[in-house]
């Protein structure tokens, strides 16, 4: 799974970087509680990418490896103990 930056603009999403997927190719679309005159805005192309690559490398530097293949399909299994659900 592939996360992309964007934004929403007369109805159509609009990525911020090239996306390389076929036609039809389905998708999960996130909408963020970020208002509009959010800190970003004001900062540059540059400086905002430059940022959202800082929070990406603080995320990606607290991950583990656990040995379980299905814990981000079956979380609430391992979490709360729900039954496992066929995906």
């Amino acid at each position: 799974m592939q996360s992309i930056k964007g934004v929403f603009k007369d109805g159509l999403v609009h990525p911020s970087e090239p996306v390389s997927y076929p036609e039809d190719y389905p998708v999960i679309i996130t909408f963020l509680d970020v208002p509009t005159s959010s800190k970003t805005e004001g900062l540059s192309e540059e400086k905002n990418k430059a940022e959202w690559d800082r929070l990406f490398s603080v995320i990606e530097s607290c991950q583990m490896e656990t040995g379980i293949t299905d814990l981000a399909n079956q979380h609430d299994y391992y979490l709360y103990g729900t039954p496992k659900h066929d995906d």
